[in-house]
């Protein structure tokens, strides 16, 4: 009669083991996405709504897909971390809505308009010291809005200041 194969015997972490486990230090992080052409942060909205506001860095190189959703860039409290930023556009369906600083600008010579709107209000050329956008890809049949802030935006900004205030744990004196 044939026995029945038996269980692999498959290692097992022991805390006990005495292994030496590596120090976080010494083992190189991955390359975050963004910092080269080959490797851009991607972002995608899919069907849904993606905002990006509030403290971040803003990377060298950016794909952006609309697909059938929207995409929102608030590049207010945004740090560039560099001089030019390259922005590939694949605009679908959706809606993408750029919000700049004031010195900041936007070039789009090399997007493609496709069948959908597109609305620049900025500058093309920067304030020294300031970066520019250089847009490129196709716009497809979506809506896509570069601009500078308007009341609308001033008051969802004061909103969030508010909302990080209070996690925070910082109340602010009123008078």
């Amino acid at each position: 009669m044939a026995q029945p194969p038996q269980e692999p015997q498959w290692p097992t972490y022991r805390p006990d083991a005495g292994l030496p486990v590596p120090d976080a230090g010494s083992v190189p992080a991955p390359p975050r996405p963004g910092y080269s052409p080959q490797d851009p942060l991607v972002l995608a909205a899919g069907g849904k709504t993606l905002r990006k506001d509030g403290v971040w860095t803003v990377p060298p190189y950016i794909r952006i897909h609309g697909d059938i959703g929207s995409v929102r860039l608030d590049f207010r409290r945004a740090t560039p971390a560099s001089p030019v930023i390259q922005l590939d556009i694949s605009g679908g369906v959706g809606t993408i809505v750029m919000v700049l600083p004031a010195g900041w600008a936007a070039q789009a010579e090399r997007l493609r308009p496709g069948i959908g709107t597109r609305r620049i209000k900025v500058f093309e050329e920067p304030e020294p010291g300031h970066p520019v956008l250089v847009l490129s890809g196709s716009l497809g049949v979506g809506t896509m809005i570069i601009r500078y802030p308007n009341r609308g935006d001033e008051r969802r900004l004061r909103r969030l200041l508010r909302r990080e205030q209070r996690r925070s744990g910082d109340t602010p004196q009123l008078r």
